[in-house]
């Protein structure tokens, strides 16, 4: 089988939605609030908190875009 178009062999980068991250920031942040700052669950929302920051800031710093890479110039 001959494939003319070797684009589909390489699955789509997703793209990350600026609104929705910062809108997960903020309501992990508010339940981080609630919860005593050294308990498992926690730490586990605020690892995640500061991935939803970096994927943010990453998506909208300039760059250039190679696959799931970003490299900026």
């Amino acid at each position: 089988m001959i494939i003319s178009d070797p684009s589909v062999l390489v699955p789509e980068a997703p793209t990350i939605d600026v609104i929705e991250a910062r809108w997960a920031v903020e309501y992990l942040s508010l339940m981080i609030a609630r919860l005593e700052p050294e308990s498992p669950v926690s730490m586990v929302l605020t690892q995640a908190r500061r991935e939803l920051v970096s994927l943010a800031q990453s998506a909208t710093a300039p760059g250039t875009v190679i696959g799931p890479l970003r490299i900026a110039a």
